[in-house]
């Protein structure tokens, strides 16, 4: 078994292991049993889902303090960007809390029985249904708002869906916290925690999406990372959803006309939006052509 640590990245000095990596037969623990429960937790029905959501979101607030001290220690993000993040992820719990009373996501239609010059119609009904076990998989450059409390676990949670997520190696400590709130508020809520489970470990990672109970998986991060979870599914033999929001190159046109009207404006915004989050910010650019001539200079 391999320990499980982050690193400071202002030092680059380890920081203290978080756990072990997780192994086969403790993933496959922790997705049958999220499974079991599955169709217990579409029975809570939408209101006792989204009163477990309020009170995650309570209880992401009251941690505040703790999980933005974690993530700073292991991430080298600001208080300021951490804190704003945070405040997103509990927005998210509540969104979809709302979502679930409104009840408008169930895209539920009835077409009533009735004589028609074809012949008698049956009466259909049609809902959408929570699919199973889903993994999350956190991302690296935003610890809270796409990790273990980002928008991929609200909403899995808030359908009906168990979450088991897959802790970054970047931020293993705010992972395993964010964690512990989420099932800390489970318990409050009167939900049991095997809603919720976390594995640790690219291993795991793997065999978390290869399991036959697992759904669905939501992944945000490297298109490399993203492809070889693709791989794994497309060799399952049942394939599942794949919700992706992978890296990609962003190119910048700068038109002649643009370059010669505010050249130094658009090199100044060039500059703070592949700098910005200490450049890991997802749309920054990643390739940019300007004009050859002095204003694109």
């Amino acid at each position: 078994m391999t320990s499980i640590a982050g690193v400071d990245p202002r030092t680059g000095t380890a920081l203290p292991a978080v756990a072990e990596s997780t192994t086969t037969s403790e993933v496959d623990r922790i997705v049958s049993a999220a499974a079991q429960l599955a169709p217990t937790f579409e029975g809570h029905g939408r209101e006792r889902r989204a009163a477990l959501l309020d009170v995650m979101a309570d209880a992401i607030e009251s941690d505040r303090d703790e999980l933005v001290t974690t993530a700073a220690t292991e991430t080298g993000f600001g208080t300021a960007k951490l804190n704003g993040e945070l405040t997103r992820a509990a927005y998210q719990f509540r969104f979809f809390g709302e979502v679930l009373r409104e009840g408008g996501y169930l895209e539920a239609t009835i077409d009533t029985a009735g004589d028609t010059p074809m012949g008698p119609r049956p009466d259909l009904r049609r809902l959408l249904v929570p699919v199973g076990a889903t993994a999350v998989f956190g991302a690296s450059n935003f610890p809270f708002a796409f990790s273990v409390l980002g928008g991929d676990t609200a909403s899995a949670l808030a359908s009906g869906c168990p979450v088991i997520v897959k802790a970054h190696e970047s931020h293993p400590a705010t992972s395993k916290l964010s964690y512990e709130v989420l099932s800390r508020a489970a318990i409050d809520a009167g939900v049991p925690t095997e809603i919720l489970g976390i594995v640790y470990g690219r291993e795991a990672g793997s065999e978390l999406v290869a399991h036959p109970d697992i759904k669905a998986v939501g992944f945000t991060g490297s298109y490399r990372g993203g492809k070889a979870l693709l791989d794994i599914i497309n060799n399952r033999p049942e394939p599942i959803p794949f919700y992706g929001e992978l890296s990609s190159i962003n190119p910048v046109i700068v038109t002649p006309g643009a370059a010669a009207e505010r050249a130094e404006a658009i090199a100044t915004g060039l500059v703070a939006s592949f700098t910005m989050g200490a450049g890991q910010l997802c749309t920054k650019p990643g390739i940019i052509l300007f004009p050859d001539n002095d204003a694109g200079q």
